[in-house]
């Protein structure tokens, strides 16, 4: 393993969230983002754009096809040497309330022996459902500087754009955690900023060690992301403010407002086109061919797709095909769907794999666009 100075666990999320049928056959870390991403690529790529590349992964144990596909041998990121290291843990988490905070039984054991073998002075700690692309150089340095045991990302949010996994973090003049409400208990109106915790961490490896030593012999220890939660307000935490763009993706509403971001030049750009860049597993295909008949507004297309139709507002991924006198608005496409002549697709999430017949009508609302499950075949309408 590599001795540097740095090291990380990246988590999966940070709780259970409201994401239907989009997760029933992949963690939320892996799910499709802006046509040819997945989530997990910006936290991992802001760990490897600040030069940390000695990285330990934790993700269901019902999930493993999916993670193991998109990360292969992590070339992409630059952690296939023989110097660098990315360690997948599997864990078998249930889906009862208990287990939402309660740890595996091996779950520690896996993680104290990464950290005692990085001998890494600093740990970062993130979840994949924090979308951004933060220079985490900067953080490391302000933690250096004011020599704390602990330093946490926030992000001033509207308290609308949380939910009951996030935390309200209240800071005095010199930046320190004072202390942590839950998204419940705040009594902020709904039009107020506040300050949300990103569950993006930066923490001493030494006491992260000493810590979870102590955590995995408790009658039932805690998932990691609580623990560290926990300890913002006694160690008196460093705030680290992030003014980026940044998006909390906890259910349906808030992955496809994400994915409509996108569609807006200054949110993109701000996003996947800032100072660092955003790395992804690379396919090597063909251009989408746009057929004379095609119609394109204010859309964005992956590589390899056929389009005969309407796309409007929309984010079509590699390998679609839309024929002739179909429409598309306002919709996210996964990979390699088919819309037969005549369909008409609108405020909808058509996951991979999904076929849809010739003259069928998909139509959802902006608050509730309508998910068609991975493999499926729709032969007849669907609305709201």
């Amino acid at each position: 393993m590599k001795i540097g100075k740095y090291c990380a666990i990246l988590g999966n999320a940070l709780g259970t969230h409201e994401m239907e049928q989009l997760v029933n056959t992949r963690p939320l870390a892996t799910l499709p983002f802006d046509g040819k991403y997945r989530l997990i690529d910006f936290q991992l790529s802001n760990l490897v754009n600040a030069g940390i590349t000695n990285i330990y992964g934790i993700f269901s144990q019902k999930n493993v096809p999916s993670v193991l596909d998109h990360i292969r041998t992590g070339r992409e990121w630059g952690l296939n040497t023989l110097l660098d290291h990315f360690f997948v843990g599997f864990y078998n988490n249930d889906d009862s309330d208990a287990e939402k905070t309660v740890c595996d039984p091996t779950y520690y054991p896996h993680l104290l022996t990464f950290l005692r073998r990085s001998h890494s002075t600093y740990t970062i700690f993130s979840t994949a459902d924090i979308l951004c692309n933060i220079n985490l150089e900067q953080l490391i340095h302000v933690h250096e500087v004011n020599q704390r045991t602990m330093s946490v990302v926030y992000k001033k949010m509207p308290k609308e754009q949380l939910s009951s996994v996030n935390s309200v973090l209240e800071l005095d003049s010199s930046d320190t955690v004072t202390s942590v409400i839950r998204y419940e208990d705040s009594v902020y109106q709904e039009d107020d900023f506040v300050s949300m915790s990103t569950g993006i961490y930066i923490v001493n490896t030494d006491f992260m060690i000493r810590m979870m030593e102590v955590e995995q012999h408790q009658d039932a220890p805690r998932k990691l992301r609580y623990l560290l939660l926990e300890k913002l307000v006694e160690l008196g935490a460093l705030g680290y403010e992030y003014t980026g763009y940044m998006k909390n993706i906890y259910d349906v509403k808030s992955y496809y407002d994400a994915n409509m971001d996108m569609l807006d030049p200054k949110k993109f750009t701000s996003l996947l086109h800032a100072t660092q860049k955003i790395y992804t597993k690379v396919k090597n295909e063909e251009a989408t061919y746009f057929a004379n008949s095609s119609e394109i507004f204010n859309s964005q297309f992956s590589s390899g797709s056929v389009i005969y139709g309407r796309v409007e507002n929309s984010i079509v991924s590699r390998r679609c095909q839309l024929e002739k006198e179909a429409v598309i608005k306002n919709s996210i496409i996964f990979p390699n769907v088919k819309i037969g002549s005549g369909a008409h697709i609108e405020y909808a999430i058509l996951d991979k794999e999904v076929e849809i017949a010739s003259g069928v009508k998909i139509i959802g609302t902006n608050e509730h666009p309508i998910i068609i499950e991975k493999y499926g075949r729709v032969t007849e309408d669907v609305t709201l």
